[in-house]
């Protein structure tokens, strides 16, 4: 089994949330989400050899953090923090030329 490509202590000092505005269980549910969305748009599996790792990376931890935000309850202090996350999430791939022809949502 590979390891995967962030950490719930990375996505959590990303997002400022705590464990108990978001479970670690959901968390992890969240971060195999993203990868898995990284891994489906970019057609591959990524390993630490690959020259844009840490791009990937990246790019994980902020649709792992629009995601969490998604996950919670919607306040003005999160408002739009999700969409934002997405967006840079989705700029980088971009520059990276690594995307699909599909849109980096899942259902």
């Amino acid at each position: 089994m590979r390891l995967g490509y962030v950490t719930k202590e990375e996505v959590r000092n990303l997002t400022g949330l705590t464990d108990r505005e978001l479970e670690d269980e959901r968390l992890d549910q969240i971060i195999q989400e993203a990868e898995r969305m990284v891994e489906i748009y970019t057609g591959k599996a990524w390993t630490e050899t690959d020259s844009e790792y840490s791009q990937i990376q990246t790019v994980t931890r902020m649709l792992a953090a629009s995601l969490a935000y998604e996950a919670i309850p919607l306040t003005e202090e999160v408002h739009g923090k999700a969409a934002r996350y997405h967006e840079l999430a989705v700029l980088l791939l971009r520059s990276m030329r690594v995307t699909s022809s599909a849109p980096l949502k899942t259902a």
